[in-house]
């Protein structure tokens, strides 16, 4: 198996707590981590724009 290949399961088990391989929990993990990376970029770039004002 290759590196940062996760294995998903075809169905659900509805086990508790969920398994880390059931596909809808994977994919609300995915998605988190997703929204995070997309909040860090925009604090990135407010910051950025900031800071080109205050040089003006």
């Amino acid at each position: 198996m290759g590196k940062g290949t996760i294995e998903v399961k075809k169905k659900c088990c509805h086990s508790q707590p969920p398994c880390d391989s059931c596909p809808i929990v994977l994919l609300r993990k995915l998605l988190r981590d997703a929204k995070a990376e997309e909040v860090k970029k925009a604090k990135k770039k407010s910051k950025k724009a900031d800071k080109k004002k205050d040089a003006k």
